[in-house]
């Protein structure tokens, strides 16, 4: 496989995964505890669905539709297992998961040609907006109950968890995007990268993260 079809791949893999993203942001609006909440929430899907739409063009010009579905098992185990519960892990998920994602796509930006990088670029990594209501969100609700930091961190915890369980299973099971990656210690390093990216992200909240 060339160079350019296991960037097509690793499209594939993202677009499906926006695509899952899009609909979480949907569903979590139900979860908004009042008006001006319901409102930011329905902007944030807004905003996924632009980007679901940038990676989905983008991966089926390089790769077709039907590599899209060779990821779906390991995000939908994903998402199936971090599911929120309330406006509280809501907002969990859009300051950690989301970023995760976000850290994922910054460490392989430099594999990615030119237009395939930009557009993964404004589709996950551009996300300060999203990142800085959740962060005073929480912020605020956890200065207000400090029971929801224990929450937070369990929920936290879960969605790191898989995060990288799943990403090792689509790494290993598909050796394509493995192969862009590099060989062992690259893909050592980039979860050590993901991961120290993500404790230094709890630290702002006033989270430890427990191995």
């Amino acid at each position: 496989m060339t160079g350019s079809e296991a960037v097509g791949d690793l499209l594939a893999a993202l677009s499906y995964g926006e695509r899952a993203a899009l609909r979480r942001a949907e569903a979590i609006v139900d979860l908004a505890p009042d008006d001006r909440a319901r409102k930011q929430q329905m902007h944030v899907a807004g905003l996924e669905r632009d980007n679901a739409a940038l990676l989905e063009a983008r991966a089926r010009e390089l790769a077709g539709a039907e590599r899209e579905d060779a990821y779906a098992p390991f995000f939908d185990a994903f998402f199936e297992g971090t599911e929120p519960r309330d406006w509280v892990e809501a907002q969990a998920w859009h300051y950690v998961g989301d970023a995760i994602v976000r850290d994922f796509a910054d460490v392989v930006l430099p594999r990615l040609d030119r237009v395939s990088a930009e557009i993964v670029r404004r589709a996950l990594i551009e996300r300060d907006e999203q990142e800085t209501y959740a962060l005073d969100d929480l912020t605020r609700q956890i200065e207000e109950d400090p029971g929801a930091g224990e929450r937070v961190a369990a929920y936290a915890r879960r969605i790191i968890g898989e995060a990288l369980t799943q990403t090792r299973r689509a790494v290993t099971e598909n050796d394509t995007i493995g192969r862009l990656l590099g060989g062992a210690e690259e893909q050592k390093r980039l979860f050590l990268d993901l991961l120290e990216r993500h404790r230094e992200r709890l630290d702002r909240l006033g989270i430890e993260l427990v191995d």
